[in-house]
C-alpha cells in the first residue's frame, strides 16, 4: 500500500507544461495550447507566417549577414533616416535604399543604416506604392 503522500504527488503529474496564451492576431483574446500561435479562427489567415522560407533562402545568409555587420559599422551603428531628421538613434537593421523589388541591389551604395520604427515605415510606403503599381 501506498502512501497518502506518495498519491497526492502523483496528482499533480497531469498538469501542462506551460499555460495557454493568447492568440497572435491582433485583438484576438482567444488563448491557444503551447506550440500554437494563432486559434482555430485565425489560423488560415496567418498560415503564410508559417509557409515563408527561411531567411537564407531569401538571400539573406551568411553572406548577407557579414555585409550587415559591415554597413552598421561604416555608419556608426546610427540611424541614417533619424540622423537626416536630426535625431540620433541606434540602428538596429540595414535596408536596401531602393528595394531589390524596383531594382535596386545588395552594393554597399544602395545599403543603409536604419532604426525598426524608420523601417516600419518606410517599408510600409514601399508596399503601399507597390500596390499602385500594375503587376506585369
Amino acid at each position: 500500500m501506498e502512501s497518502p503522500m506518495r498519491e497526492s504527488r502523483r496528482a499533480f503529474c497531469f498538469m501542462p507544461t506551460s499555460a495557454p496564451r493568447g492568440c497572435k492576431h491582433h485583438g484576438c483574446k482567444q488563448l491557444v495550447q503551447a506550440g500554437q500561435r494563432y486559434c482555430d479562427e485565425h489560423r488560415t489567415a496567418h498560415a503564410w507566417a508559417d509557409r515563408r522560407e527561411s531567411a537564407s533562402a531569401r538571400g539573406y545568409g551568411w553572406r548577407w549577414q557579414q555585409t550587415r555587420k559591415r554597413i552598421l559599422r561604416r555608419d556608426c551603428g546610427l540611424c541614417l533616416v533619424c540622423a537626416a531628421a536630426g535625431r540620433v538613434t541606434a540602428a538596429t537593421e540595414v535596408d536596401h535604399v531602393v528595394p531589390k523589388e524596383e531594382g535596386g541591389g545588395d552594393d554597399d551604395d544602395n545599403l543603409q543604416s536604419i532604426c525598426g520604427p524608420c523601417h516600419t515605415a518606410k517599408t510600409g510606403r514601399e508596399a503601399a506604392r507597390g500596390r499602385g503599381r500594375a503587376k506585369v
